[in-house]
């Protein structure tokens, strides 16, 4: 059966949730993009901070993760292999920006606002958690954000940025340590 035909075969709502392994065979990149867009950009959107910014970046992602289908291995986690063009391509554009993260003097300089509410605390609190991330190099950043937010275990998060599981540990004992460090 050819890919047209197998698509063809399927309801689109069949083929949207069906394994990664089907939607490859069946080359239907638009599902496989419709299924992951979300968690991509969501990876970007935090890296980057910038919804803008991120939805190019996420639609970089594709675009590249299309055109290099055919390096794509079977045995391999598609997510996984986006994950790690996302970060890649994110890494890049942040060097070609040369991008640094606020200077802390003038952030401090910035006027805060008393919050009384127990939720606009926990706001705050959360926002200066994020800031905090947004703070740390990239590579511990982006291990933070995919364990994290991505929930993703480390042989996971070492598949992706093809590192050890060893290096991923000590990469978030890092990243801790620092955001303690900076939140206390």
């Amino acid at each position: 059966m050819t890919p047209d035909a197998a698509r063809s075969t399927l309801p689109m709502e069949l083929l949207a949730d069906a394994p990664d392994e089907v939607l490859l065979r069946a080359g239907d990149a638009a599902a496989l993009a419709r299924k992951y867009y979300g968690p991509v950009f969501g990876l970007v959107r935090r890296l980057l901070r910038n919804p803008a910014d991120a939805r190019d970046a996420a639609q970089e992602t594709f675009v590249r993760a299309i055109a290099h289908l055919k390096d794509f291995q079977p045995g391999r986690s598609f997510r996984n292999w986006l994950f790690a063009i996302a970060a890649n391509h994110v890494r890049d554009l942040l060097r070609r920006r040369k991008q640094l993260p606020l200077d802390p003097a003038t952030e401090e300089s910035l006027p805060e606002l008393s919050l009384p509410d127990a939720r606009l605390l926990r706001d705050e609190n959360r926002e200066r958690l994020l800031a905090a991330v947004d703070r740390l190099p990239f590579d511990l950043k982006v291990a933070v954000t995919l364990h994290f937010q991505h929930d993703l275990s480390y042989p996971e998060i070492g598949q992706i940025l093809g590192i050890s599981v060893n290096a991923i540990r000590i990469r978030l004992f890092r990243a801790l340590a620092a955001l303690r460090k900076e939140l206390s």
